[in-house]
């Protein structure tokens, strides 16, 4: 199991956010990370800069018939990313 599977079956969930269909995934990325308190607008590195958003979105929008699922570390927060939503797990104990 890798190190970034091992984080969320250790974490626990902080939230999840359905996706609508007409939502941008920086969109859901963002509102799913409100949800705990985050506000992206307001940090000093957007997530844009961390990650490539548009390949990313490519990724998904792509994958509707054969969903798949992203994990990554946003804000040290691991974050697992699907067409339909965005989880937020608590950050690891080194972390905090």
């Amino acid at each position: 199991m890798s190190t970034q599977s091992q984080d969320l079956a250790d974490g626990r969930e902080l939230a999840a956010y359905d996706r609508d269909d007409d939502e941008t995934l920086e969109m859901a990325i963002a509102q799913a990370f409100g949800r705990v308190g985050i506000d992206v607008m307001e940090r000093e590195t957007p997530f844009h800069e961390m990650v490539n958003v548009d390949a990313l979105r490519d990724l998904h929008e792509e994958s509707r018939a054969t969903p798949i699922r992203t994990t990554l570390t946003l804000y040290d927060h691991p974050v697992t990313i699907t067409s339909e939503e965005v989880r937020i797990y608590a950050a690891s104990a080194g972390d905090e």
